[in-house]
């Protein structure tokens, strides 16, 4: 359990500390849950990494969607499960596995943080929420990191989303971590 534990402190750290990098909350909890489970050197990983930048803020930075680091979650949980189309298409259950799965992260988040979507998390955080996509607002988000590279509340979001991910693609894809 000590190990367990210490990977999952593990995937927390890297997900609070990657938000500095790209102030990106998707790409930042992807990126942490594969570097935590020895995947991030992977070609396809980093490709993938790619597909998640859009989902930040809310989809698009619009934070009317999911959070993106709940986004980024359910992109490394999906991923560790290496479902093809055509394996989906022969039996819907793997999808809704999947989904399962997702969904137990997701009420973890809920149960946190008030809610999945950028603006109930927002609404959590600081008792409003700012629609990205509004200069004005943006400027005004971006001012409650006093000169950091990202707020500390959402380093926790994307901290925790990580340890969670991590945590449940040890329990129902253990065999998916490379670490060394």
């Amino acid at each position: 359990m000590k190990e367990l534990d210490a990977i999952l402190e593990e995937a927390y750290r890297r997900g609070y500390e990657y938000l500095k990098r790209w102030r990106a909350c998707a790409p930042t909890v992807f990126a942490a849950v594969m570097d935590t489970l020895g995947r991030g050197d992977d070609p396809v990983v980093r490709e993938v990494w790619k597909a998640t930048i859009g989902l930040t803020g809310g989809t698009g930075n619009m934070s009317l969607g999911t959070c993106g680091a709940m986004a980024g979650a359910a992109a490394a949980i999906s991923f560790s499960f290496g479902f093809t189309q055509e394996e989906l298409e022969k039996d819907i259950m793997k999808m809704l596995n999947v989904n399962g799965v997702v969904a137990e992260v997701g009420a973890k988040m809920r149960e946190k943080y008030g809610g999945i979507r950028c603006v109930e998390v927002q609404f959590h955080n600081w008792g409003k929420a700012y629609i990205f996509t509004n200069p004005k607002a943006l400027m005004e988000f971006a001012s409650l990191s006093e000169g950091a590279e990202a707020t500390p509340e959402c380093q926790k979001v994307t901290g925790d989303l990580a340890r969670w991910a991590v945590e449940k693609i040890l329990q129902y894809n253990p065999g998916f971590a490379k670490r060394k």
